[in-house]
Formats: C-alpha cells, structure tokens, sequence
C-alpha cells in the first residue's frame, strides 16, 4: 500500500480468454481499473500449453521470438506447429515478404491495469493455483507498446511452463471463439482479429476419436471434477472470499495431469487418434470452411462459430455434455 492507500497496481497483458469481459470481469470477477491494447514485439501467440485431449485440446501462452533464426525452415517450421498449426504452412524464399509471411504476426493483447491481489487472483485462477508446481505457467514481465502511441509499459504475463508446452495443437472453436469475441469487443488490430479468425480449431468427430473421448473422459473424471470443484467454491465470491486449495491438492492434480497427457500420447493416440489435433483431411476442410465463412458477411463470426459447435454436438449425448460443460467451466 502507498501512504494514501491507494493499492498498488500492475499491468496484466492478457492474451487468451481473459481478452474478453465475460470471462475476466465475468467469470474471474476482476474488474480492471483500465484497459489497453498493446503490441509485445518481441513475441507471438501461441497455442501450445496442454489441456483436455479431445474436449480442450490445448489453451493459449506466448513464445518469445529468435529472430537470428527467421531464416532456418527447421525453426519456421517448430513455431508454425505451436502458433498456426491447421493452416498451411508456407515457405518461398523468392517471395519478397519472405521469411515474415511464414511466421504469425507479432502478439497483441489487452493490458488490464489490476490491483497486485487481483493478480494474484489471476495466478490462482490459472494451473496449480498459486503454487509452484512443475507444469502450469510462469510469471514474467516483458516490454510493451501501447496501440497506437509511443507510451512503453512493462506488463506482468503468464508463460507456459517447458513441461506444459505441446506441439501440434488446436483450440477448441470454443475457446477460439472466447479469443476473437475479446479481440473484437477490445478493437484490437483489424489485421489481428482476420488472423485470429483463422485459427483452424479442433474438432472432435469421427467414430474412433467420439469414442477416444469417452472414454478418455470417463477415466479422467475425477481429475476433472477435483479441478472444477475448486472452481465452483469460488464462483462468485470476491476475491478476499476465495480460497485457495492446499499444496498437495495442487501437486496431486499436476501429477495426475501429467499422466493423463501420457495415456494420450502413448495409448490413445495411436489407437484411436490424437486428441490435440484433428486429421489432416478435417483441416483442410476446416481451412476451405472459415475461408468461405469471411467472404459471407450475412452472419456475424460468431453467429458462424455457433452453428458449427452445434453441428458438431448433435450426436452427443446428456451424460458427455455435463462432464465437456464442467471441463469448459474450468478451463475458462
């Protein structure tokens, strides 16, 4: 506190869900004093930290660039498969935007001016609730331009921890919608939002993968529930109201995650598909479906967004939607 008691204060670059009011102020019950949209030069969106196979495959972080490897395929390639993966990944050296159009464009975000306890609101809010536990993300602070001027802040961030981090993912269409509507609600960037608006989003369909999902979910359940009950004992309380769950709750959690990321990968994938990314014929149709989607301006995105989540959910049954609506609470 400053002698005149006023809290002290922080920026928080949010660039994933907390974009949008419904979530942040919403849901997290944070109510920024202001709100700015800023460009991090130095780094690029990402969608790389793992989440809930088949249901949410993975959540946003941010990937600092090395720009002494913009030239390397190799290099362009590892980022395409954590930033645009589902997009098609180009590379012409005789191109005259070569090799920028290969990467994403530079991070935009919202920086919300919060108090340091709804900070730390928003660290409990994210993996291992406050404590230190190996998967998750870090704290950071990096260097900031507010939109269109020359003011430079220095914004607190979350970063996705190495053991989180995987490669070739999709976001659900739900949490890409949460991206754009935020994206859209802020006036970030129009050139941003059409980028973001591209993001190719998983989708859970097919025999073996709707079936992987069930069971999947079914063997995970009391990971799922264990994490949402923490989430639902604070809906709605003020932050000094919240309660944060002991160490070993949280170390039991980030264990059983861990696991549950190893069955995927060692059993369910290679049995019935992976659960983080669809099939590359689904892509290209996803791809050839959005393009036709921003050329039709009759619907707003979001419009478009609901019709393809309820095309996709037509054949779920009530028990699977209770258990994807708990994980959507609590990934959010």
């Amino acid at each position: 506190m400053s002698g005149n008691n006023t809290p002290e204060t922080i920026w928080y670059l949010a660039y994933g869900s907390n974009m949008d009011p419904k979530v942040f102020s919403g849901r997290r019950k944070i109510k920024p004093l202001e709100s700015r949209v800023v460009v991090a030069p130095d780094y690029w969106l990402s969608f790389d930290i793992n989440g809930f196979p088949y249901v949410e495959p993975c959540f946003a972080s941010i990937l600092k660039m090395d720009r002494s490897r913009f030239h390397d395929i190799k290099y362009a390639q590892e980022i395409h498969a954590r930033t645009k993966y589902g997009q098609d990944f180009v590379w012409d050296e005789k191109h005259p935007q070569h090799p920028l159009r290969s990467y994403p464009p530079v991070l935009q975000g919202v920086a919300h001016k919060i108090t340091l306890r709804d900070w730390q609101l928003v660290i409990q809010s994210e993996g291992g609730w406050g404590h230190d536990v190996p998967t998750g993300y870090n704290q950071i602070q990096i260097g900031c331009k507010i939109m269109d001027t020359d003011e430079q802040i220095s914004a607190h961030v979350l970063e996705a921890r190495p053991l989180s981090v995987k490669s070739h993912c999709q976001p659900s269409a739900r949490y890409k919608n949460l991206l754009t509507s935020g994206a859209a609600h802020h006036g970030l960037d129009p050139a941003y939002q059409s980028y973001l608006a591209r993001v190719v989003p998983y989708e859970c369909v097919g025999i073996r993968p709707r079936m992987a999902r069930v069971i999947f979910m079914a063997v995970n359940t009391p990971i799922i529930f264990a994490f949402a009950m923490m989430f639902w004992r604070n809906k709605g309380k003020t932050p000094d109201q919240m309660t944060t769950p002991p160490y070993w709750i949280a170390s039991m959690f980030d264990k059983a995650s861990r696991f549950s990321a190893a069955v995927h990968d060692c059993i369910m994938e290679p049995i019935f598909g992976s659960g983080r990314c669809s099939s590359v014929e689904h892509q290209i149709k996803m791809r050839e479906q959005i393009a036709l989607e921003l050329k039709d301006h009759s619907k707003t995105r979001t419009e478009k967004q609901k019709a393809r989540e309820d095309e996709v959910d037509k054949a779920e049954g009530v028990a699977l939607k209770v258990v994807e609506k708990t994980v959507e609470s609590a990934a959010e």
